[in-house]
């Protein structure tokens, strides 16, 4: 008697087939030798901030996260809101200029830094009553549940009634560009 496949049993041939071929591929092997490396934790995160640089009517100043544990992996938008002294938040938080775009995962090891650029407008850009300028003492920095919210002094004179800080995703290195 001769075997014959018929479209049914062909097409369950080839199904077991691939399935056979994604577990040889993605099989025990695969897994112990691809350890998975843990996020990281706000208690091993330092937030600093870098030299301010102007450029037409917009000073960026790079707030950096440096790594001061293990090896870990983070990504996203910070999140930066101007204060005063008290802590108390002073104007609308940054503006995220990175809308639409995917953020990338970063590896850091010990000592390794990433920054964002942090943008502050010139206040004198808006009209007065548009803007309603304020000076800060600083800012409170965050990056969703990598870094908790860190207090920076940044003397910075921002807008109260309206947007004039910006942020973006985070870049490897510590310039913020």
């Amino acid at each position: 008697m001769k075997n014959r496949f018929t479209p049914c049993s062909m097409s369950a041939t080839l199904l077991i087939g691939a399935i056979a071929a994604i577990s040889l591929n993605s099989g025990a092997g695969a897994v112990a030798g691809g350890a998975t490396l843990a996020s990281c934790v706000p208690a091993q995160m330092r937030v600093t901030h870098g030299t301010a640089q102007g450029t037409a009517g917009t000073t960026y100043i790079p707030l950096v996260f440096t790594n001061t544990g293990a090896a870990c992996a983070l990504w996203g938008v910070a999140s930066v809101q101007p204060v005063l002294a008290s802590r108390r938040a002073l104007g609308p938080a940054a503006r995220n200029q990175s809308m639409g775009e995917m953020p990338a995962r970063h590896v850091l090891a010990r000592g390794r830094s990433v920054s964002v650029a942090f943008g502050v407008v010139e206040t004198g850009n808006f009209t007065a009553s548009t803007c309603v300028a304020r000076r800060a003492s600083g800012v409170v920095v965050s990056l969703a549940g990598f870094v908790r919210p860190t207090y920076l002094r940044l003397p910075i004179s921002v807008c109260t009634q309206r947007a004039s800080t910006t942020t973006r995703l985070i870049v490897d290195g510590s310039l913020g560009n």
